[in-house]
């Protein structure tokens, strides 16, 4: 028998990747001259220490790994009043409270997760970027990861949408 997933699962994965990303990048990274902000054509546009990079990265991961775990608890135990789900009357009737939370702390961790995944690209590319004379990120790849998220996120949401949350 196959268990399922836990709904945080994504989530710690998505983390756990980021974390190992940014391990890795502090190892890779020159001490100073690290690209810090590009424009759109891969350009650099400020440069820092890699201290910097590596502060801004942490921060920018717990931020977003804090406000998909505050969401999943939010929907696994805080009040539903306030959470907007198509066909409303249907999911918050007793009976299929504890599925709505279920499914909702799903989907918190797959897109935070999946978030956190494609931000792995981050320090990857700064370490490219360090490499490269004139420092420059691969723009094609970047703009590929880019839109890579923003077509996931918008499907998933499309999918939720007229799918998963279709009365059954």
């Amino acid at each position: 028998m196959i268990r399922a997933v836990r709904p945080w699962f994504p989530l710690l994965a998505g983390s756990v990747f980021y974390a190992f990303a940014l391990v890795w990048a502090a190892g890779e990274l020159p001490d100073d001259g690290v690209p810090l902000h590009f424009d759109p054509t891969g350009a650099p546009t400020a440069f820092g220490s890699r201290t910097r990079f590596l502060t801004l990265g942490t921060l920018f991961g717990l931020l977003v790994a804090g406000i998909g775990a505050g969401l999943h608890r939010l929907v696994t135990t805080g009040s539903l009043t306030r959470i907007s789900v198509p066909h409303r009357e249907y999911w918050t009737a007793p009976q299929r409270v504890g599925r709505l939370r279920h499914m909702l702390a799903e989907d918190m961790g797959r897109i935070f997760g999946g978030t956190l995944l494609l931000l792995t690209a981050v320090p990857v590319t700064a370490v490219y970027a360090t490499r490269v004379q004139p420092p420059r990120l691969p723009v094609g790849p970047v703009w590929v990861v880019l839109a890579l998220l923003v077509a996931g996120i918008v499907g998933y949401c499309v999918y939720l949408a007229r799918y998963r949350y279709r009365p059954a």
